[in-house]
C-alpha cells in the first residue's frame, strides 16, 4: 500500500479513534447512577470500537480477577463472577502492573486458554489503575485477526482505562454518599420514631401523674376542719378527750368499731393534732383490693413488674412519707400481705413491687377495722405480730345507738351542711326527732347521713314530720312505745297470740328495714299473707294499703322499696 494512502488511513483512523473516546468519555460521566455498571461499561466500549469480545474484571486485594461482565461473539462464554488468579493474559497484566498487547495468542506463552472453543487471534489487555499504584480492574478486548492492535490502540485503551477508572471511582463515591444518606435518613427516621414513642410515654406519664394527682388530693386532703367529730355524749366526750391525750406521740393505733361510725374522722382528727399534721394524709381502703393491687397501690411497682406496668409507680406509703397512713379495714388483708406489711412496719422500709432497693419511708400508722382482730388471730385469720404492731393504743369508736343523745346535733349538721335538696334550712318536729332516736341506726352515722341527704330532697315542705320518715324508722317508734312501761317478760305474759304475733311482725318488719318482701320470706310466709296481717292490726298507711291491693293481683309480686313514700 503507498505511502501517502497509508498516512491518510492512520489520520481517518485518529480521528475516529478521539471521536470515539470523546464519545465513550461523554457516555461513562452518565453512568454514576447505574444500577449494572460493570455491565454498561463493557456495552459502551464494545459498541464503540466493534471488537470480537470485550469484558471487564475487577482485582481484589488478593490479586485475584473476578470477571464482572463481558460482551461480543464468543459461542461459549464464561459466566460473571468466574474467577481469575495467577493464569493467562490477565494474570500477567496483574503481576506486572503494565498493559499486554498479543497479536498471536497461538505463539503466546501468556495465553493459556487455548483449550477453549474460541476464534480469538490477538489479545490487549490494559489496567484500570486506583490508588497507591494498584490495580482495580482490567479492561480485556480480543480480535479474530492476527496482527490487530498496535501502540495506538494501547493508548486508545489506555484513555479508555483511565475514563473507566473515573467512572468507577465517581460510581463509588456516589455510592458511598448514596449508602451514606440512606443510612441518615434511616437512622433520622429510626430517632424520630423514638422521639416520638418517649413523647408519648411521656405525655402518658403526665396523664398518670394528673391522674395520681387527682386522686391524691382527694385522699391527702387537709381540709377536714370541717368534718370533726360531732357529739355531746359522754361515749364521744371521752373518745375525743383519748384522742386528743395520744395524737402527739408517735405510737400506732388501732381503731375499732361498727361501720359508718366514723373510724376515719378520728384518724383525721389524731393527724391533725399530731406534730405530723403538715404533712400528707394518706389513706387506703385495704377491704376492697385485691391483694396484688393493694400491695401495688400501697407500695407502688417498677416499670414492667408485670403485665401492664408500662411505667413507674409511686406507692401510698411512699407518699405519705413524713405524714400519716391510714389503713382502714386491715382486717381484709391477705395473711401473705400481713407478712409484707409488718416488716414495712418493723423496718420502716419498703419494696416496690418488682424492685430491689429498699426505700427508707417515715410514716405514722394508723388502721381501723370493723372485725374483732383479737378473735381472727385466734382463727388463725390474722397475725398475731402484726396484731401487736398495730393495736399499741386501741380506740373504740361507740355505735350511734349507744349514743342517741348526739343524734338531734347530727342531724342539724347534715342539714345545714348536705348538698342536696332545698337550700332552705329544714327543721325536725319533736314526734319525727324521737323516732330518729328510736331507731337502732344499723349504719350508724352514714346511715343516718344518708336518710338526711333523702328527706332533704323528698321534703315538700320546711319541717320533716314524723309522715315523712322511712317505713323502718317509724316502726322502730312504734316498738319502742310498746315496750316503754313493759319489760319483755311482762309483755310475754300479758298478750295475746294475736298481739305476740302482731308484735313479732313489727319487729322483723324493722329489722329488714321495712322490707316487705324479706320480712314474709323470714317470717315464712307469702306476701299476701303479709299484707292481709297488716292490713288486719291496721299497720298499713293508706298508701303502703293501696300497694297491697296492687300486689294481691300480681303472681309474682317483686320487692317493695325499702323507705316508701306516704
Amino acid at each position: 500500500m503507498p505511502l501517502e494512502q497509508q498516512r491518510k488511513e492512520l489520520e481517518i483512523k485518529h480521528r475516529q479513534q478521539l471521536a470515539m473516546l470523546n464519545d465513550v468519555s461523554s457516555k461513562l460521566q452518565g453512568l454514576i447512577e447505574s444500577e449494572n455498571l460493570y455491565k454498561e461499561i463493557v456495552h459502551i466500549i464494545q459498541e464503540r470500537f466493534h471488537y470480537y469480545h470485550s469484558s471487564l474484571w475487577t482485582v481484589d486485594s488478593m490479586r485475584a480477577a473476578t470477571l464482572q461482565a463481558h460482551n461480543g461473539d464468543y459461542k461459549h462464554i464464561l459466566s460473571p463472577g468466574f474467577v481469575l488468579k495467577d493464569e493467562g493474559i490477565i494474570g500477567h497484566v496483574i503481576s506486572t502492573n503494565k498493559p499486554y498487547i498479543s497479536n498471536d495468542i497461538s505463539k503466546d506463552p501468556n495465553f493459556s486458554s487455548l483449550k477453549l472453543p474460541t476464534e480469538t487471534k490477538s489479545s490487549l489487555c490494559v489496567p484500570v489503575m486506583g490508588g497507591k499504584g494498584k490495580i482495580k480492574a482490567l479492561v480485556n478486548i480480543e480480535s479474530s485477526h492476527e496482527n490487530e492492535f498496535d501502540d495506538e490502540d494501547l493508548h486508545v485503551m489506555e484513555s479508555v482505562a483511565s475514563l473507566v477508572s473515573l467512572a468507577l471511582n465517581s460510581a463509588l463515591l456516589y455510592n458511598e454518599i448514596d449508602d451514606f444518606n440512606k443510612h441518615l435518613k434511616k437512622t433520622i427516621e429510626e430517632k424520630t420514631l423514638e422521639l416520638r414513642k418517649a413523647h408519648e410515654r411521656i405525655l402518658a406519664q403526665q396523664r398518670l401523674l394528673k391522674k395520681e394527682n387527682r386522686a391524691l388530693r382527694t385522699i391527702v386532703s387537709k381540709s377536714y376542719s370541717d368534718k370533726d367529730i360531732l357529739g355531746k355524749s359522754p361515749a364521744i366526750t371521752s373518745l375525743i378527750s383519748m384522742i386528743d391525750k395520744i395524737a402527739p406521740t408517735r405510737v400506732s393505733v388501732l381503731i375499732q368499731g361498727e361501720s359508718g361510725t366514723g373510724k376515719e374522722l378520728v384518724a383525721h382528727r389524731i393527724h391533725q393534732r399530731s406534730e405530723r399534721s403538715d404533712r400528707p394524709f394518706v389513706a387506703i381502703n385495704c377491704g376492697t383490693l385485691q391483694e396484688s393491687l393493694l400491695e401495688s397501690e400501697l407500695f407502688g411497682h417498677e416499670k414492667c413488674a408485670f403485665a401492664g406496668a408500662i411505667n413507674q409507680k409511686i406507692g401510698l406509703a411512699e407518699t405519705a412519707d413524713g405524714g400519716t397512713l391510714f389503713l382502714d379495714e386491715i382486717g381484709g388483708v391477705s395473711l401473705s400481705l400481713q407478712a409484707k406489711l409488718l416488716r414495712f412496719i418493723q423496718e420502716s422500709e419498703l419494696y416496690r413491687v418488682g424492685g430491689k432497693t429498699p426505700i427508707k419511708v417515715d410514716i405514722r400508722i394508723l388502721s381501723a377495722t370493723n372485725k374483732d382482730l383479737e378473735q381472727e388471730v385466734h382463727n388463725g385469720k390474722f397475725r398475731e405480730d402484726l396484731f401487736y404492731r398495730l393495736n399499741t393504743i386501741t380506740l373504740r369508736v361507740p355505735p350511734l345507738r349507744k349514743r342517741p343523745e348526739d343524734i338531734p346535733l347530727l342531724i342539724n349538721y347534715f342539714l345545714e351542711k348536705s348538698n342536696f335538696g332545698s337550700h332552705q334550712m329544714l327543721s325536725v318536729e319533736s314526734r319525727a326527732m324521737a323516732a330518729f332516736q328510736a331507731y337502732n341506726w344499723p349504719g350508724n352515722v352514714r346511715e343516718l347521713q344518708n336518710s338526711i341527704e333523702r328527706l332533704k330532697i323528698l321534703s315538700e315542705g320546711a319541717i320533716i314530720h314524723f309522715e315523712d320518715l322511712p317505713f323502718n324508722i317509724r316502726m322502730a317508734k312504734r316498738i319502742a312505745e310498746g315496750n316503754t312501761n313493759n319489760t319483755i317478760t311482762q309483755s310475754i305474759k300479758h298478750m295475746t297470740l294475736e298481739e305476740l304475733e302482731k308484735n313479732h311482725i313489727l319487729q322483723m318488719l324493722s329489722y329488714q328495714q321495712g322490707n316487705k318482701t324479706k320480712t314474709a320470706k323470714v317470717l315464712g310466709i307469702t306476701i299476701k299473707t303479709l299484707y292481709n296481717k297488716l292490713h288486719r292490726y291496721r299497720l298499713l298507711q293508706p298508701q303502703a294499703e293501696k300497694d297491697s291491693k296492687t300486689t294481691s293481683r300480681k303472681k309474682n309480686p317483686v320487692a317493695e322499696k325499702p323507705w316508701p313514700t306516704q
